[in-house]
């Protein structure tokens, strides 16, 4: 069941509109601003507030499901076919997180590599996180949390038509890595937990056709078959966890250098 479920969740990660991301003649400024929407897309949120999840330990099992905001993505793929869009690119997987003594606990969000149709996509990030509420110093109902994340995706998509001069069934083909760090400051009211964070990200993105000709860039800006960008500045957040003992209910805003991302949480605790 989990297993279907998984392949479930990765046909919505990256299905766009249930078409193709077809890319074409990308120029050097959206290039800039697809591999800032990609790479903000995929640094790593589990929608948790900064407590921890016991003195002495605690798990947490679910699934996260969220939109980035993709207008440079959108404009590039309608000029390719007026008929598809791509106005939030989605994001989501499986997540946990395990807390042990002193305040210290693992978080992860995993989709395993999976093809189905004409899209792949494997994601994995993982953060360390520090309550120092929790051994440093003690402060009634506020929580303060230090973290410190990584993450890596790939994703594909086959192309449906000549997509300039590129064959038939060819492949445009994402990668990103990240890495940040944050503070994050909350209130624990029992069932309520509101929190909000601020921190620095970085991203590598790297997007490319996998083909025996032809590239979806513009001659103008490269004639390689990919091309890398990396971002990094500033990673706000906002969020809140409803706490209803077994079942966890979250939902977070944030902004990765200037992109905007919503995502929601289900787990059982």
């Amino acid at each position: 069941m989990l297993a279907k479920l998984l392949v479930s969740l990765n046909l919505f990660i990256f299905s766009v509109h249930g078409a193709s991301l077809n890319l074409e003649n990308i120029t050097e400024t959206q290039f800039d601003g697809i591999t800032k929407e990609f790479g903000a897309n995929f640094v790593h949120t589990a929608v948790t507030p900064p407590e921890s999840l016991g003195a002495i330990f605690g798990i947490e099992v679910g699934l996260v499901v969220g939109t980035t905001a993709s207008p440079v993505t959108d404009k590039v793929v309608k000029s390719v076919s007026p008929s598809s869009s791509a106005p939030r690119i989605p994001h989501g997987g499986l997540m946990a997180q395990v807390s042990v003594p002193f305040g210290i606990s693992a978080e992860a969000v995993i989709i395993p590599e999976t093809e189905a149709d004409d899209l792949s996509i494997s994601v994995l990030t993982m953060a360390a996180k520090w309550t120092l509420t929790e051994s440093l110093i003690k402060l009634p109902l506020v929580d303060i949390a230090a973290r410190l994340h990584f993450g890596s995706a790939e994703a594909a998509s086959k192309t449906t038509g000549d997509v300039s001069s590129v064959p038939v069934d060819s492949k445009v083909e994402f990668e990103s890595s990240s890495w940040g760090t944050n503070l994050s400051v909350g209130l624990n009211l029992v069932l309520l937990k509101p929190y909000v964070g601020l921190g620095y990200v970085s991203t590598d993105t790297e997007i490319g056709v996998s083909a025996t000709s032809g590239t979806i860039f513009d001659s103008s800006f490269s004639s390689a078959s990919s091309a890398k960008k990396s971002h990094s500045g500033a990673h706000l957040f906002v969020g809140a966890e409803l706490d209803l003992f077994l079942l966890h209910i979250g939902v977070e805003y944030s902004n990765v250098f200037g992109i905007e991302k919503y995502t929601a949480k289900f787990s059982l605790a």
